[in-house]
């Protein structure tokens, strides 16, 4: 079972075509007067539009996008009719990853080399075509055999500028699905590059889509929305669902170079001090159970690491988050409107008995649309709630006539969390490090329970 869980949605991959063309635009506005010339510099570009024959963007086109995006948010940059079915794409993407394949293996061979071999694989390309795909991806020889080069260590200048997000190893614990054996355990978290903080991390037992969207829905709901996210090109992050989810919200995604890993230092930093200061604490205390792990973490994280002075900053990560977190700086977002960002979403022609399928699962909708491709939106741990879209508006929801999947196919083989159990005795000082936070939180919030506060507001498990 794959680690992303994607959909080949034209609908989505042609918005986020759009998005990609004006994010820069969106998120850093030229200064007056250069509008024009940004515009210009972009229909001089060829770009591999998705679905289409075409490679250049006019200015009206261009012009329309940044209106409509600007007006009425992503949902604007959905074609409103799926006038692309039955056309050919662009180029063969298994062509694409069979040649950076090869070119990563060697990163010395030529387009035409490339061509040569894929030739003799069966496979055809041009050379024009192969060449602007490869260098979209970063696969261009240069790029690869580039060697190092002196890193500039660089600072946002305030607070939710910019979030980086990775995902490291974590321990291994009794694995709740198979009694006897151990799993190893992942880290998925975000920091803030001005501050330091940590505005939200959690363990699992896997890497797959939803523990990225969860954690990222925690961390917008407990420290505001960032103007954008510095990530790899790891499948999680690549994958459709998220990209349209954070588009939604108007969070920028930068993408790291690959082969330099030093534009991602600070969160690797951050790796290093996890490994060295909390995983020997894990170890000395016999965790078995995930849930104790994350509050174990959770308690070391506000009590030690956010409470302890930063030797870059000269200050704490929480003061230093604090002192920038102003209503100018920090956007807030409230729960409803991050639980439509991140609901997934999937096309279906209505029948003409006006009902329509997902998972086995037979929904009924209004007679008025049937024939019509209408959208889908769900949240894919919970198929009992169906939203209904067509052309960005919200019509309703679906009335669920036959039920054979609570949750989507692909989320059923994730690893439940498993249940809570006693500590064991040589619980001593991530304990004590438990014990301290729960009792400052019930101080601070007049008797909030430390699990209340620490438990991610999701519905996922």
């Amino acid at each position: 079972m794959p680690n992303s869980l994607d959909f080949d949605d034209p609908a989505i991959e042609q918005a986020l075509f759009k998005y990609g063309l004006i994010a820069s635009l969106v998120h850093h506005p030229p200064a007056a007067g250069r509008l024009e010339g940004e515009l210009r510099a972009l229909t001089g570009q060829i770009h591999p539009i998705p679905h289409s024959q075409r490679t250049r963007v006019s200015i009206s086109t261009l012009r329309r996008y940044l209106r409509a995006y600007l007006a009425h948010g992503f949902e604007a940059l959905l074609p409103r009719r799926r006038c692309d079915a039955g056309q050919p794409r662009a180029f063969d993407p298994e062509v694409l990853q069979r040649a950076i394949a090869l070119r990563e293996q060697q990163p010395g061979r030529t387009t035409p080399m490339l061509l040569e071999i894929l030739e003799r694989e069966g496979q055809r390309a041009n050379t024009h075509t192969l060449d602007t795909h490869l260098r979209k991806a970063g696969k261009t020889r240069k790029q690869l055999r580039a060697r190092a080069t002196p890193h500039v260590r660089f600072e946002r200048d305030h607070v939710n500028a910019l979030w980086q997000s990775d995902v490291t190893d974590g321990p291994w614990l009794p694995d709740p699905a198979r009694p006897g054996q151990v799993r190893r355990t992942h880290l998925i978290a975000f920091i803030d590059d001005h501050s330091r903080l940590v505005p939200y991390g959690e363990f699992f037992f896997d890497e797959a889509l939803p523990r990225l969207e969860r954690v990222l829905k925690v961390a917008l709901l407990r420290r505001g929305v960032p103007e954008a996210l510095y990530v790899d090109n790891g499948q999680i992050f690549n994958a459709t669902q998220f990209r349209a989810a954070c588009a939604t919200l108007r969070i920028e995604i930068l993408y790291a170079t690959p082969y330099h890993p030093q534009g991602k230092g600070k969160i690797e930093q951050w790796w290093h001090q996890v490994q060295q200061a909390f995983y020997p604490e894990v170890a000395a205390s016999n965790l078995t159970d995930l849930a104790l792990l994350n509050q174990s973490f959770w308690a070391w994280l506000d009590r030690l690491y956010h409470a302890r002075v930063h030797g870059e900053t000269g200050q704490t990560p929480f003061d230093r988050f604090a002192a920038g977190a102003d209503a100018e700086r920090v956007r807030t977002v409230d729960a409803e409107t991050v639980r439509l960002a991140f609901l997934w979403r999937t096309q279906r022609t209505v029948t003409r008995q006006a009902t329509l399928s997902l998972q086995g699962n037979i929904y009924h909708v209004d007679a008025a649309w049937c024939g019509q491709t209408i959208e889908l939106r769900y949240d894919p741990f919970d198929l009992t709630r169906m939203e209904v879209y067509r052309d960005g508006q919200h019509l309703g929801t679906a009335s669920l006539t036959h039920i054979k999947r609570q949750m989507h196919l692909a989320v059923e083989h994730l690893v439940p969390e498993s249940l809570r159990k006693d500590a064991a005795a040589k619980v001593d000082f991530l304990k004590t490090l438990r014990e301290e936070h729960d009792q400052a939180l019930r101080q601070q919030l007049g008797g909030i329970r430390f699990a209340q506060l620490d438990a991610a507001p999701d519905t996922q498990e």
